[in-house]
């Protein structure tokens, strides 16, 4: 009954809201001003690619409320949708990562490191980081199937396999290089600072600020996306786990079985979370993005007004005439 009622509810509006911030992040990350700028072709090209995870996440189960769930009665949907929604997952998060460690190197005193933060390397690391994980979650098309009902691995072995595979790469390595280069970004603001201090404490009677915005805002977005990573995915995680474990529990009871789906279920969908969040993430993080995202709003309506009353003036010539 709760998860019927999710999938009526929570999902199509998580659908909406999170395809709805993607296209808004594509739109803000695309602005003259974000173009060179490499953390933000990273995190453009993880918007794009959470628009398919979302689809693919919460599509079916908000389908599922008026007709059987197309990845639990057909094998072929269950094995496509796996593999594609795994291989955007593990591309937006890699994505993400890179982008933490691309505030590194522009945040780093040592000129050659600095050098690598630009848009041509990104797009290259973007291409490479695509390649890498259409290639990997392949497995998915092989060795999934349907079987009590679940999408799930058809062989027992093989599902230790996946769920250290997801685990690692889909949580662990990216996790790790996230909070890794967070800390040393910090460590990095601080250092420079600590050397500006050095020939000048104070600046017309206030002291100087330990960050400037722009890398504050740089640092306070990529400290909350961190943590709404955490949040969302350590259930999942958890439930990775103790997949393996379970599938060789045989005899269960009814209860437990239903239990076990219904935490599967409650985990995926914490995880599709994140990329819908992603933009309002943003936003809340950074007054620069909610100065950008304000400027186009009211330039669409500006250009709005002047479509309407050019159109007005012609009509009104035209009926003059």
């Amino acid at each position: 009954m709760i998860q019927r009622e999710m999938n009526r509810y929570f999902c199509p509006i998580c659908l909406i809201f999170g395809i709805i911030g993607c296209l808004l992040n594509i739109l803000l990350f695309s602005q003259k001003q974000f173009r060179n700028i490499s953390c933000c072709t990273y995190f453009l090209a993880a918007s794009i690619s959470m628009i398919t995870t979302l689809i693919l996440g919460f599509g079916p189960h908000a389908y599922s409320v008026n007709h059987p769930n197309p990845v639990h009665t057909i094998s072929s949907f269950c094995k496509i949708r796996s593999y594609v929604a795994q291989s955007f997952m593990m591309i937006h998060r890699w994505l993400m990562a890179m982008a933490c460690i691309d505030r590194y190197m522009v945040s780093s005193i040592n000129v050659k490191l600095r050098e690598f933060a630009n848009p041509n390397v990104a797009y290259r690391i973007i291409i490479i980081i695509m390649i890498i994980f259409i290639i990997l979650p392949l497995h998915n098309l092989f060795f999934l199937d349907i079987k009590n009902g679940m999408c799930v691995n058809s062989i027992v072995a093989f599902t230790i396999y996946h769920s250290l595979f997801t685990i690692i790469f889909g949580g662990f390595l990216p996790l790790l290089i996230m909070i890794t280069f967070v800390i040393l970004i910090r460590h990095n603001l601080a250092t420079k600072q600590q050397r500006r201090q050095r020939d000048m404490y104070k600046i017309k009677g206030s002291t100087v600020r330990l960050l400037n915005s722009r890398d504050y805002q740089a640092l306070m977005m990529l400290f909350v996306q961190v943590i709404f990573y955490i949040l969302s995915t350590i259930s999942w995680m958890i439930f990775l786990i103790y997949a393996p474990f379970g599938r060789r529990i045989h005899n269960k009871s009814n209860n437990r079985i239903a239990i076990e789906k219904f935490f599967r279920y409650i985990t995926e969908i914490l995880v599709y979370t994140y990329p819908t969040l992603s933009f309002y993430i943003n936003i809340f993080a950074s007054q620069t993005f909610r100065d950008v995202l304000v400027n186009i709003l009211c330039s669409l309506l500006t250009s709005r007004e002047r479509f309407w009353y050019r159109s007005r003036l012609s009509l009104t010539r035209t009926q003059t005439n």
